[in-house]
């Protein structure tokens, strides 16, 4: 009767330690976590917004192994850097995971943005990853003041 309770619980650390490395932009060696071909998507809601300040990799990516998803990752990492981030639960049922972060960004510009982010992690039946669909909602932008613009 504790085995699944365990299983569930495997996964609840798996999705952690993503979380936190994503958050923190650090990969440590999490891409062990993933199986061979899983599959990475990211979608957002910046086009909307159509600002260069926000360098993301959006699409689908099928990671084709442990090298090739250490690469992913450190890329994708490279990109974020959070000021901040607040995970808002997680939640592990059978062979899916979902977990939410709010966060708070700076852009190379100094303009702090807000926002959300939902991850939907899939697992194979031996508990690694083979997906995770991630959609992130950006609620403000404040922008950075220039000295140009503030000296006039």
């Amino acid at each position: 009767m504790g085995e699944p309770s365990d299983v569930a619980q495997r996964k609840r650390i798996v999705v952690k330690e993503i979380m936190d490395a994503v958050m923190s932009g650090s990969s440590g060696s999490i891409a062990r976590h993933f199986a061979p071909g899983a599959i990475f998507s990211n979608k957002n809601n910046a086009g909307v917004i159509d600002a260069p300040w926000f360098d993301r990799m959006e699409g689908e990516y099928r990671l084709a192994g442990e090298e090739e998803a250490k690469s992913f990752l450190n890329e994708l990492l490279r990109r974020a850097s959070y000021i901040s981030y607040k995970p808002r639960g997680t939640i592990v049922e059978d062979d899916d995971a979902a977990s939410r972060c709010d966060w708070t960004r700076q852009d190379e510009n100094g303009s702090l943005v807000t926002g959300t982010t939902m991850y939907w992690f899939g697992f194979t039946s031996d508990g690694r990853i083979r997906s995770i669909e991630t959609i992130a909602s950006i609620h403000s932008v404040i922008s950075a003041r220039r000295n140009d613009e503030t000296a006039a």
